[in-house]
């Protein structure tokens, strides 16, 4: 491992690895906030250009910022938008920045580096990502080197502009070309960033580029910068990359795999839609402390899935949440441990998309 074992925020230190559960407008779909509060998440990763839409700035203005807003005592990280590049949000591309439609209202937003660094520090959150041209998966190679071009100057632009309280995290592209990676990684440590992300994985390319351009890319970080891994949560790929140095992830893959019926536990994930869950009383997890392991068996869990009951939803988060903190507790401190119940997951787990990060 490569990095720090702390990363220092306005709200307090955090310890590293840590895992980002998505809260794209501030907050966890299911799941009110006091209950993340007292699940003892640290942080979270919210997306500005929506939180621009809805509730909107002025609002979090009003509130001091998005914790003010939500109520969270942990860390805000935000990501710029530029992940949205791969959604249907996009209007179109410019030198300058990108312009994105909202799906729900249809209301467009503009976004430059310094319009990202605004919509940034007025939301306060504790770190705020550049923002980068994100290419799709099997773009041709001109639009790749186009992104690491672009990407660097509007990173000279952002890495520039400090908010007080706030640390900004630098993106590395350069799609699937060594060569490429390795200049983005060159190009972006030479700015004043406080860490780095890995942009344009988990896109829909197989595992195998997935590490290349990891095994390419880690070694020109320089290592006393934490390393953010975008679209990575599965117990699995956090081991693994863990392992070569990455500090922060971020997933929806606890929360919408509980929306689906899928909850996760030490010895795997465990469908409660299956048929075998219909007469089975004991808890998800024997062991497990969590609001719904206390007072909920699989039955009766299945039952609230089969009726569509809305507190499925949010008993399943809840415990799959509960399961990414215990989690991610032994990634850092019994490392062993944190392998043998990486084992007991899918490597299918492997396929998940950052794009699902955004919903």
């Amino acid at each position: 491992m490569q990095f720090d074992s702390e990363l220092d925020l306005s709200r307090g230190k955090v310890e590293l690895p840590i895992f980002l559960p998505v809260a794209t407008r501030g907050f966890v779909k299911a799941v009110p906030m006091q209950k993340i509060n007292d699940i003892g998440i640290k942080a979270l990763i919210s997306n500005s250009v929506h939180l621009t839409v809805s509730p909107g700035l002025e609002i979090l203005e009003k509130t001091k910022g998005i914790n003010g807003y939500t109520g969270f005592k942990g860390s805000y990280f935000t990501d710029s938008g530029g992940f949205q590049i791969l959604r249907e949000e996009l209007v179109k591309i410019e030198k300058d920045g990108i312009l994105f439609r909202d799906r729900k209202s249809g209301k467009k937003v503009k976004v430059t580096p310094e319009i990202s660094s605004e919509i940034q520090g007025k939301i306060r959150s504790d770190v705020a990502m550049m923002l980068d041209d994100c290419p799709p998966y099997g773009a041709e190679e001109t639009r790749y080197s186009l992104s690491v071009k672009r990407t660097f100057e509007w990173g000279k632009i952002f890495s520039t502009m400090k908010v007080p309280n706030q640390k900004r995290f630098g993106i590395i592209q350069g799609g699937f070309d060594a060569d490429l990676r390795r200049e983005s990684a060159r190009l972006m440590s030479s700015l004043e960033f406080d860490g780095f992300a890995i942009g344009g994985l988990k896109i829909g390319e197989p595992k195998e580029l997935t590490d290349m351009v990891l095994n390419k890319t880690l070694p020109l970080i320089p290592k006393e910068f934490p390393i953010y891994l975008m679209g990575v949560g599965d117990p699995l790929s956090i081991v693994e990359y863990s392992d070569a140095g990455i500090g922060v992830f971020d997933s929806t893959y606890p929360t919408r795999n509980a929306r689906h019926g899928f909850v996760l536990t030490n010895e795997g994930s465990i469908n409660l839609k299956n048929a075998k869950h219909s007469i089975d009383f004991e808890p998800i997890e024997n062991g497990c402390s969590c609001e719904t392991c206390t007072y909920y068996s699989k039955t009766k869990l299945r039952e609230l899935y089969k009726n569509e009951d809305p507190s499925f939803q949010y008993l399943a988060t809840v415990h799959n949440l509960d399961f990414m903190q215990r989690f991610m507790e032994s990634v850092r401190n019994d490392r062993e441990k944190a392998r043998e119940i990486a084992k007991k997951f899918s490597k299918l787990n492997y396929s998940e998309s950052h794009n699902d990060n955004i919903g």
